[in-house]
């Protein structure tokens, strides 16, 4: 099988996915916030319970994928890529159709993202699919096609979900359904263009695949890999929890400039995912481009509270763009060429479900850490990504 064409198809999914789900984001926070105050049942008056009520129902999306995306890799290995990723664009249809009908319910709202996240739990298949198709000299390039992908839907969708949002009078109905219409295109194409990745492969019996996790997750290599990984993603989540509320208060943005800021850094992420590393890569490899990538974003992070409109504030973003970019790409390829061929699946929903993880503490101690002072979770989050950081410096890797 031509890996172009699968490539390509799974670029499309990728993409599409993202942009049903990107066009949610700029509505959740202050929807949440909005339902949970208006809520009848909860109890009012009390910061600390609103404030983790709301954390609540923002992390929902991460809990889901943190619980489902093991289970999907690993049937991925057993039943195969494509059906798993026909089921989950299904139900990328059904989650924006509720969300488009929570203008007045917290219940469906959470029912809503819920089964959102659960859809959402497909990008460890869909990572374990280009694994399938690719050579391992061509691994990162590949990789970095499938960061593109993620990145530019994450570029589009906010700003669509704003203008449908103002369109639709503050109300999530336009949105929903424009998130429900990219996620049916997703499921027609991966139904019309998406073949299979692991045929005639035998994969090994169920009752021996949890014993083989654990046995790779305490591997040197791959285990070290997946903790930073869950070290970094947590470092993250610091900024994308409370950067609008930064760009309002200190940069004194509204959020149309705080979303061009992000489009930015998804810009630059993309096009060095989809371009730049191919040929960076092959000169400098993936650990060096791995050790860069992290060692730019710390700085970043730190001096974010700090600078002022506009070019400080777009070169760091560009900077931070950049060192994402890097490292991504470069991390998903270590990881799938030190996890065993037939568990592929398994470890990258591993590895999305330790994502999803670090995306349900985040929002919690990022948040308790802004009512101190807006620069306390940006401080707190470049000392935390130096321990990746260091590590990739320091530990050789025998992948």
């Amino acid at each position: 099988m031509s890996p172009k064409k699968p490539i390509f198809a799974i670029f499309l999914t990728i993409f599409l996915d993202m942009l049903s789900f990107g066009t949610v984001i700029p509505d959740i926070q202050l929807r949440a916030e909005h339902l949970v105050k208006t809520a009848s049942w909860l109890p009012q008056g009390n910061p600390a319970i609103l404030g983790l009520v709301i954390g609540f129902s923002i992390a929902l999306f991460s809990l889901a994928q943190f619980i489902i995306s093991p289970i999907l890799g690993r049937l991925s290995d057993e039943k195969g890529r494509r059906p798993i990723l026909l089921t989950t664009c299904s139900l990328a249809i059904i989650a924006p159709l509720m969300y488009a009908f929570s203008g007045t319910s917290l219940i469906i709202m959470w029912i809503a993202r819920l089964f959102h996240g659960m859809a959402g739990g497909n990008l460890g298949v869909a990572y374990a699919y280009i694994a399938d198709i690719t050579e391992e000299e061509n691994r990162a390039s590949a990789m970095g096609i499938l960061g593109a992908a993620f990145g530019l839907g994450f570029i589009f969708g906010p700003p669509l979900g704003s203008f449908l949002i103002e369109l639709n009078n503050g109300q999530p109905f336009y949105l929903g359904l424009a998130s429900a219409g990219f996620a049916l295109i997703n499921l027609i194409f991966v139904a019309l263009y998406l073949p299979e990745s692991r045929q005639g492969t035998e994969p090994k019996p169920y009752e021996n695949r949890l014993r083989e996790i654990m046995t790779a997750f305490r591997q040197p290599t791959l285990g070290t890999l997946l903790v930073l990984f869950f070290i970094a993603s947590f470092a993250f989540t610091h900024l994308e929890t409370t950067y609008y509320r930064l760009s309002h208060d200190v940069y004194k943005f509204n959020p149309l400039q705080t979303s061009m800021v992000l489009v930015t850094v998804g810009i630059t992420a993309a096009v060095v995912q989809g371009g730049l590393i191919r040929i960076l890569e092959p000169k400098f490899g993936e650990r060096n481009l791995l050790r860069y990538g992290y060692l730019l974003q710390a700085p970043v992070l730190a001096s974010m509270p700090f600078v002022h409109p506009w070019l400080p504030v777009i070169g760091g973003a560009v900077l931070l763009g950049t060192g994402n970019g890097l490292s991504q790409p470069s991390l998903s390829s270590l990881v799938s060429k030190t996890a065993p061929e037939d568990m592929r699946g398994s470890i990258f929903g591993v590895n999305q479900s330790l994502g999803s993880l670090a995306r349900i503490i985040g929002p919690f101690t990022a948040n308790v850490a802004y009512s101190h002072s807006p620069a306390t979770p940006y401080l707190i989050a470049a000392a935390i990504i130096l321990i990746p950081t260091i590590g990739f410096w320091t530990i050789k890797f025998n992948s």
